[in-house]
């Protein structure tokens, strides 16, 4: 039977829906007086309006695309749309859509309620990292909110059933969470667990689940939950526990009494333990300060009651202390005190609670570090030249005194007070082959090295340096000893038998060498004597025996300048205490040796030169002694010149030396000599062994009697030459201040 208009009309003013009549384009058409409250104006005016003018704009595409969707086919929508509202703000109607005749006929009901708890519900969600879900185990169907899938981290399109949803739990836990689903069909009672869950992303979370089970005709027939992460949670309880097991660890291990001491009643209070480990009466809850002292160390009572006065006048709050007390049957024991102070407003001290804290063994092992360190310092100090210690990453540990003081007095770094790298402090030529070395230490190798040095004081040192790995109880290389073993006497023998093997071969070369020059020299010249001497018995002809006699006197001559030379070499000591020192006049001295030899350069068609010195410089000489040695410099220049120059030049101006000194060169243009040959060019009998043919007549001993007396008139030579080029002496002299 349907309802009569009358009915009608009274159902639908009488009503808590909203019924409205709509075109298709949501003009309104007719509405009932419920309506009224989503619009700001009386109901006669609502007509002609249009309904989405009024909704909240994320709700217009909906209502039009949901207008749209009304046709024969589908004649009937649901949708839920939000008004805004001047007294009850938004407002959540829930209509039912119908399309007849091209209208459209709708039937809303006030759900603003439920909206504002689902709003509030999701924001508690997201705030709380919170999700509903509900199970019904008589079709195993499963639910998940958008939280549980935030939650596990999984896509929330994804289909979900119970079986899938116990997957992110362990293998060791998903049994447990089915039995607990179990047991709540089985007991009917709610259960909360909390349990670990691996996430689709491998990320290791606690939840806590609860489940709520609802009951029909005594059958769980629908379970509903809700599902928390609590990871945060879990974890800073987990750390706390293990605080406060690490703290009650900690207070067993601490040999230790907590006092608490009165400074104006001067009574302290003591822990019972405490007072039984010190013999205190137990009856007492505080014990007089002067009982306390008495307890202490006669050696050590001024000085701990010093400290403490400075502990109490400071400001400071916070106090330390150290002395030995009396324990009942173990003798004086080593503590340190430490406590916090408190102050009255005048900033004297009335209170002070602290801890005595169980020291001795420390005290004892220190003592026993420091005695073996002082043993190991000794034998470190008194063993090898030097020696180091290092840790893996090269840092010096500990080293001798003389290692100090050498990284002392190059570096301005202690290594026994500042932690400075082995590498960073050591000389240069060390450097080299450190590396290599230690790594192979590192490795469990024991390495040796010898390493050559100059020391500070300019003497060649000679070390072996040994490498050998120091190990731990797990055989780990722990650190390195390098000690470097003084090999100096050692290889200066083995370069001493070295240079004599050496110096023996170039004697008996020198020998030969001698003994053939001897050979030569004075054999030539007496063959001459003897054949001019037997010509002249026959000759008869003036001219002739002229002639003759001048190769006789040529002859004695050389005969004479070669025993002179041997001589002045052999008196070269008695030569040293027998100096007839004078100031000269340098220019003068070297022309004179200059006009010696001038006949000789020009009968050789040489460019002969010289150069002096304007400033006249003065020297202190043997003059004899000093042009004995440039004559000997210029005659061989002359004599090893063919063609070209001889230039000798006087300066005392230098550039690159000193100012004090006064250069004598001789520069030619002549055969010159090899690099080889001129290490040795002032040693004696060495012509033979340049190779020079016995055109170049002498003995060569000329130039190495030449340095030696330049030598004892406190100068030097030095000599530069290019085989083919020519050859520079050159002579210094000091000059007279």
């Amino acid at each position: 039977m349907s309802f009569t208009l009358e009915q009608f009309g009274v159902l639908s003013e009488k009503t808590l829906l909203f019924l409205f009549v709509l075109g298709k384009d949501g003009e309104i058409i007719a509405s009932n007086s419920r309506c009224e409250i989503l619009f700001p104006f009386d109901k006669n005016e609502i007509v002609g309006k249009y309904i989405t003018d009024f909704m909240i704009d994320d709700d217009v595409s909906v209502f039009i695309n949901s207008m749209s969707s009304l046709s024969d086919k589908t004649p009937l929508i649901n949708k839920s749309f939000h008004f805004s509202s001047e007294k009850e703000g938004v407002l959540a109607l829930k209509f039912d859509l119908t399309l007849h005749n091209n209208l459209v006929y709708a039937t809303g009901i006030d759900t603003t309620k439920e909206y504002k708890e689902h709003k509030a519900l999701l924001t508690i969600s997201e705030l709380t990292k919170t999700g509903a879900w509900y199970f019904n185990p008589r079709n195993d169907e499963m639910y998940w909110s958008k939280g549980c899938y935030l939650i596990k981290e999984s896509d929330p399109s994804a289909s979900i059933t119970s079986k899938n949803g116990v997957s992110f739990y362990p293998e060791e836990s998903s049994d447990q969470v089915k039995e607990y689903i179990n047991r709540l069909i089985k007991d009917k009672k709610q259960y909360t667990c909390t349990e670990k869950i691996i996430t689709e992303k491998g990320n290791e979370k606690w939840v806590k689940i609860v489940g709520q089970p609802i009951i029909y005709k005594n059958e769980v027939i629908y379970i509903n939950g809700t599902m928390t992460d609590v990871t945060d949670r879990y974890n800073y309880i987990k750390k706390l526990k293990y605080s406060e097991e690490t703290k009650q660890l900690a207070l067993k291990g601490i040999q230790s009494g907590l006092f608490d001491y009165h400074v104006k009643e001067k009574e302290v209070f003591y822990s019972v333990d405490f007072k039984k480990m010190l013999g205190l009466p137990l009856d007492k809850d505080f014990v007089p300060e002067e009982e306390f002292i008495k307890m202490i160390h006669p050696d050590d009572v001024e000085k701990a009651i010093k400290r403490q006065q400075d502990n109490f006048n400071k400001k400071s709050k916070y106090y330390y202390n150290y002395y030995r007390i009396k324990h009942l049957n173990e003798g004086y024991r080593h503590y340190d005190i430490y406590g916090y102070i408190k102050k009255n407003k005048k900033g004297e001290t009335i209170r002070m609670i602290g801890n005595l804290i169980d020291v001795h063994q420390k005290k004892i092992n220190e003592k026993t570090i420091i005695e073996s360190k002082n043993r190991l310092q000794a034998m470190v100090n008194n063993g090898f030249a030097y020696t180091v210690l290092l840790d893996t990453k090269g840092i010096i540990l500990m080293t001798d005194e003389k290692s100090v003081k050498i990284i002392m007095r190059s570096y301005k770094i202690d290594p026994t007070k500042e932690k400075c790298r082995f590498i960073d402090v050591m000389p240069l030529n060390f450097k080299n082959s450190f590396a290599h070395e230690f790594n192979e230490a590192l490795k469990g190798n024991t390495v040796k090295k010898e390493i050559e040095r100059i020391t500070h004081k300019g003497d060649l040192q000679w070390l072996e340096a040994k490498y050998t790995p120091i190990l731990d109880h797990a055989k780990m290389v722990n650190s390195v000893l390098v000690s470097f073993h003084d090999i100096t006497e050692q290889k200066l023998a083995e370069i001493a038998i070295k240079e004599s093997h050496i110096k023996e071969q170039e004697l008996n070369s020198l020998k030969s060498n001698i003994l053939s020059n001897f050979s030569h020299e004075i054999r030539t010249p007496l063959n001459g004597i003897m054949t001019v001497s037997n010509l002249l018995l026959d000759e008869e002809k003036p001219e002739e025996r002229e002639q003759l006699l001048i190769y006789l006197e040529e002859s004695k001559n050389r005969l004479l300048d070669t025993i002179n030379n041997l001589s002045n070499f052999s008196e070269i000591e008695a030569i040293k205490n027998n100096l007839n020192l004078k100031e000269y006049d340098i220019n003068y001295t070297v022309e004179t040796s200059y006009r010696e030899y001038k006949h000789m350069a020009e009968a050789k068609k040489l460019v002969y030169q010289l150069e002096l010195d304007h400033s006249c410089p003065q020297v202190r000489i043997d003059e004899d002694l000093f042009r004995s040695a440039v004559n000997n410099i210029i005659h061989n220049a002359i004599k090893y010149t063919n063609k070209g120059s001889i230039t000798i030049r006087v300066s005392s101006k230098n550039s690159t030396n000193s100012k004090n000194n006064v250069y004598i060169s001789v520069t030619d243009t002549g055969i010159g000599i090899d690099k080889e040959n001129l290490k040795k060019i002032f040693d004696p009998f060495m012509q033979e062994s340049f190779g020079l043919s016995r055109k170049y007549e002498g003995t060569g001993i000329g130039l190495s009697l030449s340095k030696r007396y330049i030598e004892i008139l406190d100068g030097n030579i030095k000599v530069k030459s290019k085989v083919g080029k020519g050859t520079q002496f050159n002579i210094i002299i000091p000059k007279c201040q």
